[in-house]
């Protein structure tokens, strides 16, 4: 899926159009990880980040990342797989 939206050059006159929206995927995946509709993994996705990436960038704007306990991450993942 792709979603286009216009955003005023004259906003962002030190970066170029890739740095942007680099930095507004991060945002959105970093609001939604927050709101609870997508887990770390699927943030970094969205993003096109990996998890390292994403968790100093989740630091830095003061979010902690929820960590999982093993019975937890496999409870996921056999909801996963049904």
């Amino acid at each position: 899926m792709e979603i286009s939206f216009s955003i005023p050059q004259n906003l962002f006159l030190t970066e170029s159009p890739d740095e942007v929206a680099a930095k507004v995927q991060l945002y959105a995946a970093l609001g939604m990880y927050q709101a609870g509709e997508l887990s770390t993994g699927a943030a970094c996705e969205l993003a096109d980040v990996d998890r390292y990436v994403f968790l100093v960038f989740s630091k830095r704007q003061g979010i902690i990342l929820q960590t999982q306990i093993p019975e937890e991450l496999e409870e996921e993942y056999k909801y996963l797989v049904e």
